[in-house]
């Protein structure tokens, strides 16, 4: 019998909350390779490793390993790269197989970068791995294997091209299989909570040139039988399992079937209180059918809010990266029925794309801001299979990068290519753009400007571009402003393109409880004296707005009613669309009743008013 062992270590940022999940990818492949009878008599899988814990330690505890298979992708690349090389230098005999999306299919230099690995597996891994196993022990040509680069000392000799599994329902759950039990077992007895990976179908029809997923699972998406899917929700059910990933490119595509699936969630929420949440990439072609079953979520509270993921609002751009994105109109129709359901729409955009200038990215984020979705922006990454790493696709466009540290290093340094300027964008601008969409997002998106800055707009017809311009050049000039260190501390990051650390989506709590906790009362003061200039005339309901601005940021555990008096319906004219009327108005604010998972401040500032459930409830009594 042949020692194997299977690494897939989790997603994993240093921090008190580290998210880690079930080691999805090698557990699925293993399941498949486990269907092969000269596997299962050849081969003793020894232990799935899933926790990135330090090397000697996985080392040390190893029981003289015959192959040594690891799961790669951006959060732990260097982590296996270095696991590895720690292995062949103590078993030299010992084979090591590297595949996962990160692996590259066209670099004749990795070998000689890593001469430690010994076999690469490219794309979808099940018929490969298996393959390549079956070789290791005479039961296969290892040149009839597809899909596996071979290290012929330092030259690299590749097989034929990956063949798709046809049909998914050969490949057993490694959840149902009971391969996983043994790591929810470990995980309990440490006190860690890993959250679940599930998927109920494979592969996208897209081909955006910013993403490895198209290339990596080809186009046509094939199905997961409905009976594994459910076997698998109930599984996480009865082990209270709180969230599940859905790794799923475009759930929500397959109407009926994805309700029928939704359904089966709720109900096994219902029965068993977990999963708690379900997290998925929803249909790139957003339709009503997404935002149902999104409201069907939300209602189950089984859904933080729903994702359109955009990526860009510039036509051009769209074109550049063959982005199929709904049209302004579907978007804003998507908006407006999610508003109308009260569900919360947020969506993804990334800073550096191909055609995107400082104009056009500023308008595409005003313009969603203002439909009420929120936005989290992330920096453009240079992923290996991607089209846009091509080399000619980057001297088209001019894109210039920088490798920097990932936010996604522990135990051992993650790195990442970043995009740092394009032919439009220089290195400046790409700083500018960074520092405005993490100050607009930090205001706008946690409450802290977001009725303010409406009130100006339709009360004194001054633009979102100007007001947020305005503050932002206030906070950086003034040394006395609340926000100026933060923006300089923003700006000590940029200059070594640490850009993630600050922007919206990412940790940035120290900043939050300043201006809504520590100098709550000194910050709207600011905000005030900047937005009475800014108007320009008098306007006696500026400090009632501003008042309701803040109280709506009222710490979650006061249990007082607060109470305002005005001399004109604000809340209405601003949040209802109601006409201005001056006249005496009362607003009573008091929370609805808040999740005791979200009494801590800023959870409940970060989570609950985010997600839309965060209103105050406030009542209006005219007079």
């Amino acid at each position: 019998m042949q020692n194997i062992y299977m690494v897939q270590v989790s997603f994993e940022m240093p921090g008190d909350n580290i998210i880690r999940y079930f080691p999805y990818s090698v557990g699925v492949v293993w399941s498949y390779a486990s269907t092969f009878k000269s596997i299962k008599e050849n081969y003793d899988l020894k232990e799935i490793v899933f926790l990135k814990e330090p090397l000697e330690d996985i080392v040390s505890r190893l029981d003289k390993p015959d192959v040594f298979v690891l799961s790669a992708y951006i959060w732990n690349e260097n982590y296996n790269i270095n696991l590895a090389k720690a292995v062949k230098d103590k078993w030299p005999e010992c084979k090591i197989v590297v595949g996962g999306p990160s692996v590259p299919n066209n670099d004749p230099t990795f070998f000689i970068k890593n001469p430690w690995i010994d076999y690469l597996i490219h794309h979808e891994g099940e018929i490969s791995f298996s393959g390549l196993l079956r070789s290791f022990i005479g039961d296969k040509d290892i040149k009839e294997v597809p899909g596996i680069s071979i290290n012929e000392h330092g030259k690299m000799h590749t097989t034929g091209s990956s063949r798709r599994i046809d049909d998914l329902s050969g490949i057993p759950s490694p959840y149902t299989s009971g391969l996983f039990d043994d790591v929810l077992r470990k995980a309990k007895a440490r006190g860690i909570k890993l959250n679940g990976i599930i998927e109920t179908n494979r592969g996208c029809p897209f081909q955006c040139t910013f993403c490895d997923w198209g290339g990596t699972t080809f186009s046509k998406i094939k199905k997961f039988n409905l009976e594994r899917i459910v076997g698998e929700i109930e599984w996480f059910g009865k082990n209270q399992v709180e969230l599940i990933t859905n790794a799923d490119a475009n759930f929500g595509i397959f109407q009926d079937r994805d309700a029928e699936i939704t359904d089966v969630l709720i109900e096994t929420k219902a029965k068993y209180g977990y999963p708690m949440i379900f997290d998925t990439n929803w249909s790139k072609n957003t339709n009503q059918t997404c935002v149902t079953l999104a409201q069907k979520m939300l209602d189950a509270k089984m859904m933080r809010r729903f994702t359109a993921a955009v990526q860009s609002m510039n036509p051009d751009t769209l074109k550049a990266i063959k982005r199929v994105n709904l049209d302004g109109a579907q978007l804003d129709n998507v908006a407006y029925t999610a508003k109308e359901r009260g569900v919360s729409v947020s969506t993804e955009l990334i800073i550096g794309l191909p055609e995107e200038t400082y104009d056009t990215w500023r308008a595409g984020v005003i313009k969603l801001m203002k439909d009420n979705f929120i936005i989290e922006a992330y920096p453009l990454s240079m992923l290996p299979n991607s089209h846009l790493s091509n080399p000619a696709y980057k001297k088209q466009y001019g894109l210039k990068t920088k490798t920097i540290k990932s936010y996604y290093s522990h135990v051992i340094d993650e790195t990442q290519d970043v995009v740092i300027a394009t032919k439009d964008i220089n290195e400046s601008t790409m700083k500018k753009i960074y520092l405005w969409t993490w100050f607009v997002g930090l205001l706008e998106q946690n409450g802290f400007t977001n009725f303010i800055s409406r009130y100006l707009e339709k009360r004194h017809q001054i633009s979102f571009e100007d007001f947020y311009e305005s503050l932002l050049e206030h906070s950086i000039v003034n040394e006395e402003s609340i926000l100026h260190q933060h923006i300089k501390k923003w700006q000590a990051y940029a200059e070594e393109h640490q850009y993630e650390k600050f922007l919206p989506g990412a940790p940035y709590r120290k900043v939050v409880e300043d201006i809504g906790m520590t100098n709550r009362e000194r910050f709207f003061n600011e905000l005030y004296e900047v937005t009475k200039e800014l108007i320009g005339v008098e306007d006696l309901n500026l400090k009632s707005v501003c008042s309701i601005q803040q109280l709506q940021q009222t710490v979650p555990n006061l249990k007082d009613k607060q109470i305002l008096e005005c001399n004109a319906n604000l809340y209405e004219f601003v949040e209802k669309d109601r006409s201005f009327n001056s006249g005496p108005t009362t607003y009573i604010f008091h929370h609805k009743g808040i999740e005791e998972r979200h009494k801590d401040w800023f959870s409940f500032m970060n989570f609950t008013r985010k997600n839309r459930g965060w209103k105050i409830q406030i009542e209006q009594k005219s007079q």
